[in-house]
């Protein structure tokens, strides 16, 4: 039975006993409240216990919990999970009943940085996961190498789980000694998975300047604060573009090229100061 020692083990920052708080949060008799009433319930989210399915990279954010779960299948979901073994293996979990989430011995801590595609997974066990000479998956390590790193293929609504080592997909078919391993050099029906996190889905991020923020007049104003090193007095003067136009500005700022044109317009403005 997969992790039937699990809650006695005592390894690394991870602690899976009752009454402490651990990284696992499974929270399976608490249902959580949406903070937006109005929001849409995704049928999925409900059917797999308020894991929801991850759809892109970039919703992978180091410091959450994850489950691999197994996506061959006409539905795409069989609330069957990569599950660890207290041996340092892997296995294929049982099935769970519709509306229940992963078990912890299914839940992994996800480890990324914001600028790196490639992730690693640490278990409750306190070991990351990684492959081994014999392409299993493995968790003895206490570090991150190059074999404890995977990088997650989103394609078509489908997503495949790689390891950087040896550059195969991990097969949802376990093999005759019945453990996880890394099998293929192409993902096929049999190495499709889905990856479910608990954790709150995030808004897009928006990664522009509080000044690009701005209003287009306001944005203007705040480049020629931030750049000039006296007024620009327009009074008399010939100007070779409108000042009164924001449009162009408004533009600028939807395309993120809003830097460019502004210092444009502000030496088109310094420059004409002589006409």
């Amino acid at each position: 039975m997969p992790g039937a020692d699990y809650n006695a083990v005592k390894g690394g920052g991870l602690k899976l006993k009752a009454g402490k708080k651990n990284l696992f949060k499974v929270g399976k008799d608490k249902k959580k409240k949406n903070k937006d009433d109005g929001e849409k319930i995704d049928p999925d989210t409900v059917e797999n216990g308020g894991w929801r399915k991850v759809a892109d990279e970039f919703d992978m954010k180091g410091g959450i919990n994850v489950a691999i779960e197994v996506a061959s299948g006409e539905k795409g979901s069989t609330h069957t999970y990569i599950a660890a073994m207290d041996n340092g293996k892997f296995t294929i979990g049982f099935p769970h009943p519709e509306g229940e989430g992963p078990n912890p011995e299914e839940i992994f801590a996800l480890v990324k940085t914001p600028d790196d595609n490639k992730i690693s997974l640490k278990t409750g066990f306190g070991r990351y996961v990684g492959v081994d000479s014999e392409f299993q998956l493995v968790a003895f390590s206490e570090a991150i190498g190059v074999r404890e790193q995977f990088m997650l293929v989103f394609q078509d609504g489908k997503t495949a789980f790689q390891a950087v080592a040896s550059p195969l997909f991990l097969s949802t078919v376990p093999s005759k000694e019945g453990h996880v391993h890394v099998a293929s050099r192409t993902a096929t029906e049999n190495e499709m998975v889905n990856i479910r996190t608990d954790a709150v889905k995030e808004g897009p991020v928006d990664w522009r300047s509080a000044e690009d923020r701005k209003s287009a007049r306001d944005c203007e104003t705040a480049y020629v604060k931030m750049y000039q090193h006296s007024k620009v007095d327009l009074k008399n003067r010939h100007i070779a573009i409108d000042v009164k136009d924001k449009k162009g500005v408004k533009k600028a700022q939807s395309e993120g090229s809003a830097h460019e044109l502004l210092l444009d317009r502000r030496m088109k403005m310094k420059s004409d100061r002589y006409c």
